[in-house]
This record gives structure tokens, sequence and C-alpha cells, in this order.
């Protein structure tokens, strides 16, 4: 099992709850489209049509509405999430629009309207065209003997967080992910957290903050963990509790990732080594996260602990211990 794209993740766990795609659609589709589509009962379909190679650079998301006049349609969200503008895009969307009409074809349906959107939120404007056209040629005479449609773009590279619209969940969504290549991410990073702890009262919202914490360790170099811990301290007891939450996503993904380390080499030593290297560097990770230390500072005692049970006991420690000096009691007593 490999580890999900912390970019892709995160647009799953954004888009693929139906009132932030909803709010999205009402906000930012052109008015005469929405008042088209009938988005009262919108539903998320299974599957995906990204190439395996494209998976890195793209998510897609595909929900089923209708029209006013009860026709079925559906919804096409793909999240670039490279931090450029890509020209091909259009091209790739096209593609996976194919697949889609080929299922389709398959299953024994009629084809359906497909409405293709790209939701971009790169280090740069998007500044490639829109159309598929003219990707192949800027030719006017030639362009009637292509296929040709328009995509929908969505770039939230440079627009401000006061631009941008929607009720809370779409805002603090759509305001990570614009924020996530942003280079002035460190010094915007407490009133980031400070919109996002907006949803501690929302139902499931601490789940959501939850997944923004893990999304903003992994997804970007712009901010340290120290810089976390500070913004989510400055939340008070909500926010010293939520820090530890990303240590577990920590542990749980060093776990798998050493289980799946072992199992390649086929030898139960190369499994038990792997969940003893991850298992010490999610203990370093977290103190490093909870109390400030250094990286460096355990690093050599640890080395020295091979027993899994032992390890398993200091994870915890790291996750609960209030001082250096209490986890160093720990180490002692091992």
């Amino acid at each position: 099992m490999t580890v999900q794209n912390p970019h892709d993740r995160f647009f799953r766990e954004s888009f693929g709850r139906v009132e932030i795609a909803r709010n999205y659609l009402e906000e930012y589709l052109p008015a005469d489209l929405c008042r088209l589509l009938d988005l009262t009962e919108m539903m998320l379909q299974d599957g995906s049509f990204v190439d395996e190679e494209m998976k890195e650079h793209q998510t897609d998301i595909i929900y089923q509405v209708r029209l006013r006049s009860g026709q079925t349609t559906y919804i096409y969200f793909l999240f670039e999430h490279k931090s450029y503008p890509d020209i091909l895009v259009a091209f790739q969307l096209l593609r996976y629009m194919v697949r889609f009409w080929e299922r389709q074809l398959k299953d024994g349906q009629p084809l359906s309207p497909l409405i293709p959107l790209v939701i971009y939120h790169g280090a740069r404007p998007w500044t490639v065209p829109t159309d598929f056209a003219s990707v192949v040629t800027e030719e006017e005479e030639i362009r009637p003997y292509l296929p040709n449609f328009n995509y929908h773009l969505s770039d939230f590279s440079h627009l401000s967080d006061e631009a941008i619209r929607g009720e809370i969940w779409l805002r603090v969504s759509l305001s990570v992910l614009r924020a996530i290549f942003d280079p002035h991410l460190r010094e915007g990073l407490g009133d980031l957290v400070t919109l996002m702890f907006q949803l501690r009262e929302q139902r499931t919202g601490l789940d959501y903050i939850r997944a923004i914490l893990y999304y903003l360790s992994k997804a970007t170099e712009k901010i340290r963990r120290e810089d976390l811990q500070q913004a989510l301290l400055q939340q008070g007891a909500e926010g010293k509790k939520l820090m530890n939450t990303i240590a577990q996503e920590f542990i749980q993904q060093g776990m798998q990732q050493g289980m799946q380390q072992g199992m390649q080499q086929g030898m139960q030593q190369g499994l038990q080594q792997g969940m003893a290297a991850a298992m010490r560097q999610n203990i370093v990770e977290l103190l490093q996260l909870r109390l400030g230390v250094s990286e460096t500072i355990f690093q050599v005692r640890l080395s020295q602990i091979n027993d899994l049970e032992s390890l398993r006991l200091l994870v915890r420690r790291a996750a609960t211990v209030e001082s250096v000096e209490q986890f160093e009691q720990a180490l002692t007593v091992l």
C-alpha cells in the first residue's frame, strides 16, 4: 500500500464533502450555467480517470447532478496540484472525458453531458488557454475540423483570503489550498489557523481540522513544525490537544512504511527493523512537535533500542509527557 499524495488526500477530504462541492459550484460557476443545475441532490460517483503517471499532479472527482429540465449530467472536478500551469491539461481532460463516456457506453447508458472544471492553486498564475483547440493550432480556419471544448478554470494561486467567497467550510478549504504554495505562508499561518478553528463547533469540524493539520505538515516545506506548533498554541487548550493529531498520522504512516519495507525484503528481520526505524522517527517527531526539542537530542539513545514493545511504550510516552525530563525518565527505566 503506497502513502497517498497529501494534495490528493486533502482535495478528496474537502471536495468529497457534498456541502463543500455544492457551495463551490454556487459561488464560482458562471451564473447562467449554475441556473441550469439542480444542486439539491448531488451524488458523488465512484472511480477515477486520471492516468497512473499523472496521479502525482492531478486528482479527479465526479458528481452526478440533474439539469432543471430533468436530464442527468455530471460535473468533473480536476484538481491540478502542480506548482505551475500546464498547457496540456485540456488534452488530459479530453482523455478523461472520453474514458468516462466509454464507461457509460459499456454500461449500456446513453452519453450524458459532462462539465469539466479545473481547480488550480500553484505558485504561478494560470496563463494557458482554457479551450482544447488552442493546444493544437492557432489557425481559425482549421478549428471547425477539430474536437473542441472549454473547461471552467478557478485559479486560486494569487487570490487573497478576502476575495475567497463561500460558506466557512469552502472558505477554509480554498484558503488552505491557496496558501500551500504561498511563499509568505509562514507569516500568515496564524491567521489561517484562526480561520480553520472556526470549524471546531461544526459537526465533523474537528476531523476536518485534523485533515488540514496533516496537509500543512506534509505538503509544504515553507513552514516548519515549530511554526505550526506555535500557531496551534495560540488557540489555547484545543490547539495543544490537536498538535498530537499530526503525530498520530506520522505514527500510522511510519508503521505502514516499515511493514511495507519489511515485506518487500521478504524477511521477518527486515520487517522488524523497518517498524523499529519508523517508530524511532515517530518518537523524534512527536517530541519535536510537542516540546520543541532538537530532532537530534535523543537519536543516539533511541538508535540503541530495537525491541518493538519498548518502542511502542516510548511512542505513547512521547505523545503524553509534558517535559523533556519526563521523557528522559521514561528512557532511563527501560
